[in-house]
């Protein structure tokens, strides 16, 4: 049996993601933007609105005309008539004037604010208006939700529904963002059979391919399972030659460990081209990691344990996917989010623990939540569709106390 070479951190892992360069721009239709990242920061073609628009139901005025204005003592304005929707006013208000307006519409030349309408009531040819306003109260300046060469959006950026909707009201029909990083996930293992099979004892149903490619749409990627590759060398790097034809990423689950019959890193190492960046990472769940490279794309094997697999591929593939995506690289808790742990969790000095927990709220009110750390052996799937969130014991720790306050994160 082979030795593991030296079990590396779980940061310097992260640094090297860091090393990988983020994929190339595209131009795609707003329809198709939703989720993708920018590829460079967006400024503002045009000034927005482009007009001064009222933001109420009313009448446009000059303040100054409406100043100290009061339900007893009313300012008695000659009404001039109404601004019509979508079009520029052809009227001026004046000393003294006043204009119905809409929510929406164009603030005719010589108006400054808009009185709201529950503060006017007619009076003949006039209007009477009860309350004051300021200058620019209850408008919106044709620059004030953009300036023309104002970056809005900044490169990196995750475009979100309200994002797109920005872009819409400036005219962008394209978009130019990040290329989705393509990642090929391979099962291997005899005692692997699709789910489709019914296991026979001492086989398992292929549940890897399902998660892993799961969490990689989800992390922004486009996805492909290649299959079961049974314990044979030949096969396995015939598979994993197919998915490096294909995509960035390459993940290989079982295999990865330092048996006879685990062939990852071999043929990791037999692809010309190949560099092995890691085999074996200071984690739990999740040792026997093997980080590789090969022209710019990723290769990972990752343990056959579904719940080791997914617990790697959160701490690992999540963040690459996010790298070659163009987003930054951050830990997915920086957000701050704490809970009280409900027990003492026990751990090894020199690794990374990555608890999976239960969330509950407080029993007192307005008190943080409670985390409960789920029972279990690691290899478990169970574990993890019992779990709400992850928390960390970090390596110069020998566990966690109950009662601590810790940090804690929703990715899985």
């Amino acid at each position: 049996m082979n030795g593991f070479l030296t079990l590396k951190p779980v940061d310097e892992l992260l640094r090297l993601i860091a090393d990988f360069e983020p994929l190339p721009a595209e131009s795609v239709v707003m329809e198709e933007a939703l989720g993708r990242v920018l590829s460079e920061g967006f400024p503002a073609p045009e000034d927005l609105p482009g007009f001064d628009r009222s933001t109420v139901d009313g009448f446009a005025v000059r303040a100054r005309d409406v100043f100290g204005a009061t339900e007893g003592l009313p300012a008695a304005l000659e009404y001039l008539g109404e601004c019509p929707m979508g079009e520029t006013p052809d009227l001026v208000v004046g000393p003294g004037q006043t204009a119905r307006i809409w929510t929406g519409g164009m603030l005719p030349k010589g108006a400054d604010a808009v009185v709201m309408l529950e503060y006017s009531r007619p009076a003949g040819s006039l209007m009477e208006l009860t309350r004051p306003v300021g200058p620019q109260e209850n408008v919106i300046l044709a620059n004030e939700d953009a300036e023309k060469g104002e970056e809005l959006l900044p490169a990196g950026r995750l475009l979100r529904p309200q994002d797109l909707g920005l872009l819409a009201a400036l005219g962008q029909e394209r978009v130019e963002v990040r290329r989705r990083p393509k990642v090929a996930v391979i099962s291997s293992g005899d005692e692997v059979v699709p789910l489709t099979v019914r296991p026979r004892p001492g086989q398992v149903r292929d549940i890897n391919s399902h998660t892993l490619t799961a969490l990689a749409r989800l992390a922004g990627a486009e996805a492909r399972a290649f299959g079961i590759a049974q314990d044979s060398e030949e096969r396995l790097r015939a598979v994993v030659q197919e998915a490096l034809d294909w995509a960035e990423v390459v993940v290989v689950s079982g295999g990865s460990s330092a048996g006879q019959r685990d062939y990852t890193v071999k043929v990791f190492r037999s692809i010309p081209g190949t560099e092995i960046l890691a085999h074996g990472v200071a984690i739990r769940p999740g040792k026997p990691l093997i980080m590789a490279r090969n022209n710019g794309r990723s290769l990972w094997g990752l343990p056959g344990h579904a719940a080791s697999a997914l617990v790697c591929a959160e701490v690992f593939l999540r963040p690459l996917l996010a790298r070659l995506g163009g987003r930054l690289i951050a830990e997915p808790w920086r957000g701050g989010l704490k809970a009280v742990l409900s027990r003492p969790v026990a751990s090894a000095q020199g690794r990374r623990d990555y608890i999976r927990v239960r969330l509950s709220p407080s029993e007192e009110p307005g008190g943080p939540l409670v985390a409960t750390p789920i029972l279990g052996k690691s290899g478990l799937i169970s574990t993890l569709v019992l779990a709400d969130a992850l928390v960390v014991c970090p390596e110069d720790l020998e566990g966690l106390n109950a009662g601590q306050l810790v940090d804690f994160y929703l990715a899985l």
